[in-house]
């Protein structure tokens, strides 16, 4: 039994054999007969094969550095969360630094503007003139006027 199936395992193995041979030389007769643009058309997908390989590589190695960065992300998100608050309140504070600042020098500009009104002198509007009308109305005129529209 074992000597049976051995010989199958031996035809098997000589009739892929016998296949390949005569796919590689279909595939040889073929490849002889192609010109340029399917030699470009090979190479161009050579090409990009290669290519993504590559960015399958990087990505992968990228994702990697990640996972070993994850642990300093937590620091530096926890750092970037400590800067913005620092940053809000110095902001916070400089905003009511320049309203304080600003109300003041309001409060100087009014006292400034009541001391200079309480020194000007009141002053009386002149008279009123009363206007002479010299002027005629015109009569009406007598051509009646037809509007184009």
């Amino acid at each position: 039994m074992a000597q049976a199936s051995f010989a199958n395992a031996q035809r098997f193995t000589a009739k892929a054999a016998d296949f390949s041979r005569a796919l590689l030389a279909v595939i040889a007769e073929d490849v002889r007969t192609w010109n340029v643009f399917m030699w470009a058309v090979v190479v161009l997908f050579a090409l990009n094969v290669l290519f993504l390989l590559s960015l399958t590589v990087s990505i992968k190695s990228e994702i990697a550095a990640l996972g070993q960065e994850q642990s300093a992300g937590i620091d530096q998100v926890a750092r970037v969360t400590k800067n913005i608050a620092d940053t809000s309140s110095s902001l916070t504070q400089a905003i009511s630094d320049t309203r304080s600042g600003l109300q003041d020098d309001i409060a100087k500009l009014n006292t400034m503007v009541d001391a200079l009104l309480q020194q000007a002198p009141t002053v009386s509007p002149p008279p009123a003139a009363s206007p002479k009308i010299s002027a005629k109305p015109r009569p009406p005129s007598s051509r009646s006027r037809a509007w184009p529209w």
